[in-house]
Formats: structure tokens, C-alpha cells, sequence
């Protein structure tokens, strides 16, 4: 890869160029953005860039540093990953190379735990002391922390000690897919850079480029991924059709069942997939809900092409528009409740399919 392999970015390419070219590179960088937009993959540019053996503002992607941050084995080129809460060291190593495993296949793939994940504060502990040594082998120390949004509040405020007093001889850079969750001292001490989502046409020209999809098949991953291209490599794997299918399936239940219907149907979701997939199957709902309001709207560009059947017949049972916006922000609240506060996934899909029901029904949104 190089700055000009990353997928559109070019406010962020632009920058980083320019701060290589004119040696104003700052100590610590926050690349954040939504996942999958390509702020990892940058990171690891970046990290090349900064110690190439033969350019300046571009890796070469041949020398033997490139090589080595690369594959992620450069002993000057720290990377830090979140790991599962209350593992044993064993444990958290093998999912650190897992982790390290697929972002090497490709950067903008989208790593998931099937536990909550974080970063301790014996980590940034153990990056500080590396980080005051001299380079080994590079010009400069880069750290690279993935998902920063996931450090402990003491991970959090160890890491303000370096932020403050960097080494003159390294580099922070941080990713995030939440810039909210981050202490506002931290992100003030870091030169923000925002990755914005990816235009959709691009994403449609990789996947076919790429992964040797037809354009009808990458055109609908585009429309799904809603400018993630990570997000769009996710769905190429073939279960994701099966969540989609119990994705409306719950909307069917709502809709046209009573309770013991819902009951049975949340059951059965529950016992296909896993921790991840229930979340990802909240992902379908938001897209499908767009579809039915730009449906409402007039207009015939969905998301869901070839669902504009169901889509057409799922407008049709809300009164007014208003109603489906409420829906819209009552699958994206309990979504957020499952993801960051780690809800019951049962009560939640129950809670989300009784409200549907009372939507239907003309019924005013309970809170």
C-alpha cells in the first residue's frame, strides 16, 4: 500500500504529504472517523512514510522498513490493540495476533470480539517505557493505538503524560470510530485529522476491482456499507444475506403477529447468531428504515434494491412520516444500548419489536 492506495482521504492524504514534505510533522496525530473508512490503514502508512529508506513524503513500499512496519513486526513501530475485559495473558496474546493477523490481510478489515474489548493501562505503561529508548532500527518510534476510544479511564490518563511530554524522537498516532468517548485533554493535545465516509462509486469500483464481483453484486455492497469499505468486505461473507433475511423477519414479526409470534422469532435469531451478528443485524434495520423513508420521500434509490417489494409494502403500514424517523431513532438507540452499555440482546430485540408494533398501531413512541 501507499497514500495513494487509501481510498479516497484526500483531505487526510493531503495533509499528512504536506507535513512529511515540509518535516512539520506533529508528535501525537487522531485520525477519527467512522469504522472502515480507511484511518488504520493510514496510520500504517503514515508509520512507513516516516521511516522509509528512500522516500520522503511516500513509503516505497520496498525497503526494508516498509517491509517490516508492513507486516507488523518493526521493533520501532509499537502497536497497540484493544483486547477482551478479564482474559488471561494467554489469552489477550492470541487475540492481540489475531488481531495483528487480519489487519496485515488487509488494513481495512473490521476485527470483532465476541467479548467487550479494551485497553488496559498496563499497555500504555509498557509502550511509555519503550517509547523513552532510542530508535533501534528506524529514524523515529511510532505508536500506533487502534480504537483509543477503548483505553480505561487510567489508560486514558496515563496516556496524557506522554501526550504532554512527548519524546523528540517519536510519533503518536491514534485511531478512533468515536471521537466523543476520548478525554477532551487528550484529543486537544493531538493534531485531529477526520476520515470521512467513503463516496460510494469508489467503494463499488474496489470491490470490483479487487474482489472480481460484477457491478450489480458491488453496486448493492456500496449501497449497504453506507461509505464503510470495511463494512462492505464484511458483507462479502455469505451468512451476512442470512441476517439481512432475520432482519425482516423481525419487522414481520412485529408487524403482523402477536406477542408470542415475536416472542419465537426473537428466539430463533438469538440461537443463528452470535454477540456480533445480533449487533450487525441492527445495522440492516437502520439501512432498511432508510429505504422506507426515502420510499416515503418519492424517491427509488435504496439502499435495498432488491428488496423495493418489501421495502414499498413496509412504508405502506406507517401513518405518517414523522413515525418512521421515530422507528429510525428507536433501532439506532437500542443498537447504541447493546453496543456501549452491554444490554441484554433479548430484551433489547423484544423491547425494539413491541414498540415497532405500537408504531404501527399509530401509537405514540415511548421513550
Amino acid at each position: 500500500m501507499s497514500f495513494r492506495r487509501i481510498l479516497d482521504q484526500k483531505v487526510p492524504r493531503r495533509i499528512l504529504s504536506g507535513a512529511l514534505k515540509n518535516d512539520l510533522l506533529a508528535s501525537a496525530y487522531l485520525f477519527y472517523g467512522d469504522e472502515g473508512t480507511g484511518k488504520w490503514a493510514a496510520a500504517l502508512e503514515l508509520a512507513k512514510a516516516i521511516n522509509c529508506e528512500k522516500n520522503q513524503t511516500d513509503p516505497c513500499d520496498a525497503c526494508a522498513s516498509c517491509l517490516k512496519i508492513e507486516k507488523m513486526i518493526h521493533p520501532d513501530v509499537k502497536m497497540i490493540f484493544p483486547v477482551p475485559s478479564a482474559e488471561s495473558s494467554e489469552k489477550s496474546q492470541k487475540e492481540t495476533e489475531r488481531f495483528r493477523r487480519l489487519k496485515s490481510q488487509n488494513p481495512y478489515t473490521i476485527v470483532k470480539f465476541e467479548k467487550n474489548v479494551n485497553i488496559p493501562v498496563e499497555q500504555i505503561r509498557a509502550m511509555q517505557k519503550e517509547i523513552a529508548l532510542k530508535p533501534f532500527q528506524a529514524k523515529r518510534k511510532v505508536i500506533i493505538i487502534a480504537q483509543a476510544e477503548k483505553m480505561h479511564v487510567a489508560s486514558a490518563n496515563s496516556l496524557l503524560k506522554t501526550l504532554e511530554e512527548p519524546p523528540a524522537d517519536a510519533n503518536l498516532i491514534l485511531t478512533s470510530n468515536d471521537v466523543n468517548k476520548l478525554l477532551p485533554t487528550a484529543i486537544s493535545r493531538c493534531q485531529q485529522i477526520r476520515f470521512a465516509k467513503i463516496p460510494r462509486e469508489m467503494i463499488e469500483e474496489e470491490l470490483m476491482e479487487a474482489h472480481h464481483l460484477d457491478r450489480e453484486r458491488a453496486s448493492y455492497y456500496a449501497n449497504l456499507c453506507n461509505g464503510s469499505y470495511g463494512r462492505a468486505l464484511d458483507l462479502l461473507q455469505g451468512e451476512k444475506e442470512g441476517l439481512r433475511e432475520d432482519a425482516l423477519s423481525l419487522l414481520d414479526a412485529a408487524t403482523g403477529g402477536g406477542t408470542g409470534r415475536i416472542v419465537q422469532t426473537v428466539n430463533q435469531v438469538l440461537q443463528r447468531w452470535d454477540r456480533n451478528s445480533i449487533l450487525e443485524i441492527f445495522e440492516f434495520l437502520i439501512a432498511l428504515f432508510r429505504d422506507v423513508r426515502m420510499v416515503m420521500s418519492g424517491s427509488d434509490r435504496l439502499i435495498n434494491s432488491d428488496l423495493a417489494p418489501d421495502v414499498v409494502k413496509l412504508s405502506r403500514k406507517f401513518k405518517r412520516q414523522n413515525t418512521v424517523e421515530e422507528a429510525f431513532q428507536l433501532v439506532e438507540r437500542i443498537r447504541l444500548d447493546c453496543q456501549t452499555r452491554n444490554a441484554s440482546q433479548k430484551l433489547a430485540l423484544l423491547r425494539l419489536c413491541l414498540r415497532m408494533k405500537g408504531f404501527w398501531r399509530g401509537e405514540a413512541a415511548a421513550p
